[in-house]
């Protein structure tokens, strides 16, 4: 074996081995981070890492950002008044604009708060805790997607079926 192919095979061993020494420091590392990240049900997520701020301090509540140019919001937004669900819209668009769409329920037009979930496509389903931080997020792609959220986030209301929509401290009476 001349002594360039002997180098060259050397070479390729010791890159073969650090591939594999990589692949297993990735594979702890993301165990690592699922153990670190593991919610109480089982589930690996990372919490949400969003504060809407002191205007919507004050209690639970569940807020929605959407849009009125994009369709999907509207529907979710018709969605929520429809089912009673005591949420508040938040936009960056003048309120003046959801006064025909917003189906009674409260509409905020607070261009800060925008800002901090403006990377997220709306419409934007949150459940903000007394300090105005988002507890759990949701992305709906399907109107249907708001019932299950809804309920799963507040559980059936009194004297409610299993089927109920599930709004439960959240309607309105």
């Amino acid at each position: 074996m001349t002594p360039s192919l002997a180098f060259s095979v050397i070479t390729w061993a010791a890159i073969i081995l650090l591939f594999f020494g990589l692949a297993a420091v990735l594979r702890e590392v993301r165990l690592l981070r699922g153990t670190v990240t593991r919610t109480a049900d089982g589930f690996t997520a990372a919490p949400p890492d969003l504060e809407l701020g002191d205007r919507f301090a004050g209690g639970d509540r569940i807020v929605a950002a959407v849009d009125s140019g994009c369709p999907l919001c509207l529907t979710v937004v018709e969605r929520l008044a429809r089912l009673g669900a005591d949420a508040t819209l938040l936009t960056h668009e003048p309120l003046e604009t959801w006064t025909d769409l917003a189906g009674g329920l409260p509409v905020v037009s607070d261009g800060e708060a925008w800002r901090s979930i403006s990377h997220l496509s709306p419409p934007v389903l949150m459940l903000l805790d007394g300090t105005g931080r988002v507890r759990r997020l949701v992305l709906p792609v399907r109107a249907g997607e708001v019932d299950t959220t809804l309920a799963g986030w507040t559980g059936p209301t009194a004297g409610g079926d299993s089927g109920d929509a599930g709004v439960g401290a959240h309607s309105r009476p």
